[in-house]
């Protein structure tokens, strides 16, 4: 069996807003951009205060990154009670 490096305990599971995942299911945007993402998205999952992500505001929990390879930026909120994150807009190159 296959065993994570972490456990599932100290995952953020990454919900898409309604406008995230109207955006994500855009038949134009293509598979790099879309698969990018997805990377992206795990990565937060793991770490919601991942280097190179800043606060977007004053409160710390909503915050910024920009989308390897020049794809664009997210915006997502951490959700310390729910333990889970926000995708709250992106904005693709």
């Amino acid at each position: 069996m296959h065993r994570l490096a972490i456990e599932d305990d100290d995952l953020w599971p990454v919900i898409p807003s309604e406008i995230v995942a109207e955006t994500l299911a855009d038949p134009s945007i293509s598979a790099d951009v879309f698969s990018t993402v997805v990377a992206l998205t795990v990565s937060i999952c793991e770490n919601p205060w991942l280097l190179g992500s800043g606060q977007a505001s004053m409160d710390p929990d909503l915050r910024e990154i920009l989308i390897p390879k020049g794809h664009g930026i997210a915006e997502y909120r951490s959700d310390r009670k729910h333990q889970r994150v926000l995708l709250t807009r992106l904005v693709l190159f």
